[in-house]
């Protein structure tokens, strides 16, 4: 059990260093508690209907759009 959840966990910090990769300059040396509060929880997430709407600050509304579009940009290498 124990090593699977140290698998997990080395899995997830993984795939949080790509992450982190893609983020605008400002996210390059930061923590996952900082990129979670500077970016997951400044936005909610509703289902209505059949569409999925990100309700966020103003503020906050250039950035969550310039990361998304840069994820959307983003090609994996396929070895």
């Amino acid at each position: 059990m124990n090593a699977l959840y140290f698998d997990i966990c080395a899995l997830s910090y993984n795939l949080f260093v790509l992450m982190r990769q893609l983020l605008p300059v400002e996210f390059v040396n930061k923590r996952a508690k900082y990129v979670r509060h500077r970016l997951y929880a400044v936005a909610k997430v509703v289902l209505h209907g059949r569409q999925v709407i990100v309700k966020c600050q103003g503020r906050c509304y250039d950035f969550l759009k310039q990361v998304l579009s840069d994820f959307r940009m983003f090609k994996p290498l396929l070895i």
